[in-house]
């Protein structure tokens, strides 16, 4: 049924991985639908199993608003003052589901205007921006190919869905260096390590640091719900001093727990976004061009932090203080940093 209605998927074709899309009219918008399809094995030898996930995609969803996006105030001064370069590359950074593409389309939004020209490269297509020329990448245009071509249109602002290999960062550097603001994503833990990713695809230092405007890794965590939430318990005060709480804001009845009730999900409702944004200060630059074998992440780290540069799990404790989030919550979602 699902694959019948599809396009780009065959419905007779059960061996290999499939990606398609379909759209429907609900309560008279446009509704689109994002479709992958997974052969699966079973013990059932003798017939086929097939893992399908659907994606919704709701323009009325989008966040537009640049300042409705949730970051802490330097960040979002910050990263004010990257995207309103004349040149240069933002790089937003996370995993799969961390909010890249809605930060990236805010940003866009935030600065466009009918006299700038701008691009986006995307595989897929998830939104489409009034006054911007979006390129789908396929079988018949790859990435690289598409942001050749790009280069012919005298784009102002070019927004690349993916950073991915040596091609594609170095069309990026190029685009920035020749005067083009370029927005962008690629997959690291935190802002220090993409400029390592970046450097071992291939980069001279002297690329990264020059051509760089800000790197911002992201994550999205459960908010609170504010009709159940309570003040934490006792028993949970040592593993929160443990993270960098005092005991005097834990004693003060503003650091929260989640509860649950008829509202919400097991006590959250809503989610927000903790950021690192690492702007290129001259320092930034020239610690990165001092790099010889090897970039020093370490350094590059604390000189941000000189700054006031917060990490994700800093950022995540700044939303526990607000009571927007729980302790338990920003653990969980910063422990692989």
């Amino acid at each position: 049924m699902v694959k019948d209605r599809t396009l780009g998927v065959d419905r007779f074709i059960q061996d290999r991985a499939q990606d398609g899309y379909t759209q429907k009219v609900v309560d008279g918008h446009l509704i689109r639908f994002r479709i992958s399809v997974l052969p699966m094995v079973s013990k059932k030898f003798d017939r086929r199993f097939e893992s399908i996930v659907i994606r919704v995609i709701d323009d009325r969803k989008v966040i537009e608003d640049f300042h409705k996006l949730g970051f802490l105030e330097q960040a979002e001064t910050e990263l004010q003052k990257a995207i309103n370069s004349y040149r240069g590359i933002v790089i937003v950074t996370g995993p799969t589901g961390s909010g890249k593409s809605t930060t990236l389309y805010a940003a866009l939004k935030q600065i466009m205007e009918p006299s700038l020209n701008v691009l986006t490269c995307e595989d897929p297509v998830e939104y489409v921006i009034d006054g911007a020329r979006q390129l789908k990448i396929g079988h018949n245009m790859s990435f690289d190919e598409a942001m050749r071509s790009i280069l012919r249109h005298d784009p102002d602002v070019v927004m690349v869905g993916e950073i991915r290999d040596k091609v594609t960062a170095d069309i990026a550097v190029k685009l920035a260096n020749t005067g083009h603001l370029t927005l962008t994503t690629l997959h690291t833990n935190n802002a220090p390590s993409a400029i390592t990713r970046l450097y071992k695809m291939g980069i001279e230092p002297f690329l990264l640091a020059y051509s760089i405007n800000i790197i911002v890794a992201q994550r999205l965590v459960r908010k609170l719900c504010d009709h159940c939430k309570q003040p934490l318990t006792e028993d949970m005060y040592e593993s929160a001093m443990s993270l960098g709480l005092s005991r005097e804001e834990l004693e003060s009845g503003n650091i929260y727990m989640p509860v649950g009730c008829s509202k919400c999900t097991d006590g959250y409702k809503g989610r927000i976004c903790l950021v690192e944004a690492l702007y290129f200060y001259p320092e930034i630059r020239a610690e990165i061009i001092r790099s010889a074998s090897e970039i020093d992440e370490d350094k590059i780290r604390k000189i941000a932090e000189k700054h006031g540069m917060l990490s994700i799990r800093e950022s995540g404790l700044e939303r526990v203080r607000a009571g927007s989030t729980s302790i338990t919550e920003v653990l969980h979602t910063t422990s692989d940093i």
